[in-house]
């Protein structure tokens, strides 16, 4: 697979990224870094990005957009970043109607919709992109770090995709202006001296199926569909939007900014990158 031609540069508070969207030198795939996807139709191929949006990073604004299908951000390797909601239609490989107001998640259904261990597949215009962080963990290794000086310049026991102190990188950034970060920051938002820790997601499933979604729990298990989970202000960390106000290594000074959401076994947490709506607007 061609390698990623990514580019991002700023001025006067706009950040202007191009990309061809492949994840290499990032692995993709099945098996990893084969580039072949045998559960999906689809096949990855270069894409002409070009996107300009108001940089946020270092700021705290609100004006709160639906996460809607489709490209949300972009990651330091030129990969789409998006929402875990899946196309309306059946459930790949079925007849099983999607209910009225509900979504697959992508996520979830994983197996159905051909997404690799990086958590991401390709659209059918080959569009690839990432629903999960799994990409750090998993797919994001000697190539990246070696590619990027930001990433190889320090690092935290060998991971290179924290900072020494134990916070997480940015990764990427949304299409309304706020960055990315990994699953870890400091255990007191505004303390960068309170040591690190994997952030929380502040979402659960729901007990009891939602109204409307014509499968029980037994038929169609918790988590299928993103209806599936509720928000709870204060369960975890993180806000509505998948993040929080805090400082951060490049932002000491504080910064809203989204972090991916992974548990000790690094498997992804739902809402995984970006919550049901984002920070702000994005550019349309």
């Amino acid at each position: 697979m061609p390698a990623s031609t990514t580019t991002a540069s700023i001025s006067e508070g706009v950040l202007t990224v191009t990309s061809n969207g492949l994840p290499d030198p990032a692995l993709a795939g099945d098996p990893l870094g084969s580039g072949n996807f045998p559960n999906s139709p689809n096949n990855i191929s270069a894409q002409e990005y070009n996107y300009e949006f108001t940089y946020r990073g270092g700021t705290n604004t609100s004006n709160p957009q639906a996460a809607t299908f489709g490209a949300l951000g972009i990651a330091l390797n030129g990969v789409i970043l998006a929402a875990p909601t899946a196309a309306d239609g059946p459930l790949p490989g079925t007849d099983d109607a999607l209910p009225t107001n509900f979504q697959w998640n992508a996520v979830y259904n994983g197996t159905s919709y051909g997404v690799d261990k990086c958590g991401g597949h390709p659209e059918q215009n080959g569009s690839y992109h990432y629903h999960s962080g799994e990409f750090l963990v998993n797919c994001w290794a000697n190539g990246i770090v070696q590619s990027n000086s930001y990433f190889s310049s320090s690092h935290y026991e060998g991971n290179y995709f924290r900072h020494p102190d134990g916070h997480s990188k940015i990764v990427g950034t949304c299409f309304d202006g706020y960055p990315v970060y990994g699953p870890f920051g400091y255990k007191i938002a505004d303390d960068n001296d309170s040591g690190t820790k994997r952030l929380a997601s502040s979402y659960r499933v729901l007990t009891t199926p939602p109204a409307g979604r014509n499968y029980s729990y037994a038929q169609k298990f918790a988590g299928t569909f993103v209806q599936d989970y509720e928000f709870v202000n204060g369960l975890g960390d993180l806000d509505i939007n998948n993040g929080r106000y805090a400082v951060t290594p490049e932002f000491p000074g504080g910064t809203w900014a989204y972090f991916i959401t992974l548990d000790g076994d690094n498997e992804p947490v739902y809402p995984y990158i970006f919550g049901p709506q984002t920070k702000q607007q994005r550019p349309s």
